[in-house]
């Protein structure tokens, strides 16, 4: 029966690229590991390597083990943290995604506070925008998120969260529309911009602006603000469209945020999937969470 022993060495036959140098690392020798691979081999019922080639590589079962192989053994070990929170020591892993947004602060701040009484509990931080939170979500890869409005939220649980970022744009402090307080429609047709990816935050900003900001006028897509501020930097766009906390939480200098008029708030969710159990920890904290009085 395939074991988490025997996956960790195909693992790491994959990630050096040569069973001698896995043979060496794994202090065997190189006939015993590959054996080990060739009995992996004939227990799947396909080949995990091509040896035809002058590299070893991957067949394309090759890649798929690979793959599944990291999930099992993650899980594994998530497995038997929770076990050990079962027993009565609270510890293990809580992997929370989050978009660039002041909800960061928010969530600093929570962490701080829950491991000041759960010291042993880990956290993963993973950043990204919404859709590729909810993905990860769906898959597994992380246990609850937080989103900015608007959610596709129908199959989550979701928790309103204390915070909201205004919408805006950010520009070169020598661009002209720098000086101003507000920028509306009008002044944003006028530029190039860079604008989110999400299908539902591109469909909200066309009801925003009506027929003003065309497609014409946009340079480029993001999922994440960060690297896109760079390229208003470098002048190959006017204006980036972003929520102010994803600014100013990494603010940079030569550039300016102006937001939007009229006001455009975006508020923030806490989610997670319906009729999922987390870990015990995680249980803790998106309790504390739903309840912050208690």
């Amino acid at each position: 029966v395939m074991n988490t022993k025997v996956l960790k060495t195909f693992l790491t036959i994959c990630r050096v690229g040569s069973i001698t140098k896995a043979a060496q690392l794994l202090y065997i020798s190189q006939p015993a590991l590959s054996r080990q691979i060739q009995d992996l081999e004939e227990e799947l019922g396909c080949k995990l390597f091509d040896r035809s080639k002058r590299q070893l590589a991957l067949t394309e079962s090759g890649f798929l083990l690979q793959q599944r192989a990291q999930e099992i053994l993650n899980l594994d070990e998530r497995t038997k943290k929770e076990l050990r929170e079962n027993a009565g020591f609270l510890s293990g892993e809580l992997r929370i995604g989050c978009v660039e947004s002041s909800a960061v602060r928010f969530l600093a701040d929570k962490f701080q506070a829950f491991r000041a009484t759960y010291p042993q509990v880990q956290f993963e931080l993973y950043s990204a925008d919404g859709d590729d939170i909810r993905s990860a979500l769906d898959h597994d890869r992380i246990d609850m998120g937080i989103l900015l409005e608007p959610v596709e939220a129908a199959k989550y649980d979701a928790i309103d969260l204390p915070v909201a970022d205004r919408w805006g744009i950010v520009v070169r402090e020598d661009n002209p529309v720098a000086s101003k307080t507000f920028a509306d429609g009008q002044t944003i047709s006028s530029l190039r911009v860079i604008l989110p990816r999400r299908a539902i935050v591109r469909s909200e900003i066309k009801t925003w602006f009506s027929d003003l900001v065309k497609d014409e006028n946009v340079v480029m897509y993001h999922n994440l603000p960060s690297l896109s501020l760079h390229f208003i930097g470098s002048g190959i766009g006017d204006a980036l469209l972003c929520v102010e906390g994803a600014y100013s939480i990494r603010p940079s200098s030569g550039l300016r945020f102006v937001p939007l008029a009229p006001e455009r708030l975006a508020r923030h969710k806490f989610v997670r999937r319906k009729n999922h159990r987390l870990s015990k920890a995680g249980e803790i904290f998106w309790s504390q969470l739903r309840n912050p009085d208690r």
